[in-house]
């Protein structure tokens, strides 16, 4: 954990600390921060339980900004690439989110691989989903079937919008304030609403195409 955002203090015993951070937990052990991260706060992970050997990792002067928080399972795992920004973002976790570079999260967006589906609506399955969270030592409630997320590059998640699980948004896609996204999202596409419904799609201009054009145009 060099040359972060951030100053990382270690303890005697091994811990890893956020200087000047409010909030007094260590950094959870099992996470990789890129050069240039910006983790924000320990407070973000104080419901991250994943025991992969790497639960979370934060790309190349990527930002956790405004506390958001990082939820996980036992099985859960968060991988964010390079320059993403994260605005007051809840991301969730019982399989793998997986959010690539340059994305945008604006404030109170949800991100989750775990929700009722055909094998968790019946009472009978949640009953005993809710009993199990309550006699573990997390009070996690560990979903069963999460369904891994993936967004691609140049995604803009706008305010309280929330993608479930399964879903894939393509490269270049808009995702509307307070807009419900439960089916993939193709490429560049422009989506609002609830359901969500694509209303248009934007002119690419982060293909190889656009940028030799742009590399020429500096080097005349």
């Amino acid at each position: 954990m060099h040359n972060l955002a951030q100053n990382i203090v270690e303890n005697d015993s091994g811990e890893v600390f956020i200087e000047g951070d409010w909030f007094p937990n260590p950094l959870p052990k099992n996470i990789f921060l890129d050069e240039m991260a910006y983790p924000d706060t320990s407070y973000s992970f104080t419901t991250f339980f994943s025991e992969k050997p790497v639960g979370f990792a934060l790309g190349y002067a990527s930002g956790n900004y405004g506390h958001g928080i990082f939820t996980t399972g036992k099985r859960g795992e968060i991988k964010i690439g390079k320059f993403v920004v994260l605005q007051c973002t809840r991301l969730i976790s019982n399989l793998c989110i997986t959010i690539k570079d340059h994305c945008m999260f604006s404030w109170g967006s949800v991100v989750t691989d775990s929700w009722i589906n055909a094998g968790t609506v019946s009472p009978s399955v949640r009953r005993r989903m809710l009993e199990n969270a309550s006699g573990s030592k997390t009070r996690h409630l560990e979903f069963i079937e999460p369904q891994p997320v993936l967004i691609e590059e140049n995604v803009w998640v706008g305010f309280e919008a929330i993608i479930l699980p399964g879903v894939t948004i393509g490269r270049g896609a808009i995702i509307g304030s307070k807009t419900i996204v439960s089916e993939d999202v193709p490429p560049y596409a422009v989506v609002v609403g609830n359901p969500g419904r694509i209303i248009k799609f934007i002119e690419p201009t982060d293909t190889e195409e656009h940028k030799q054009r742009a590399i020429k145009q500096f080097i005349k």
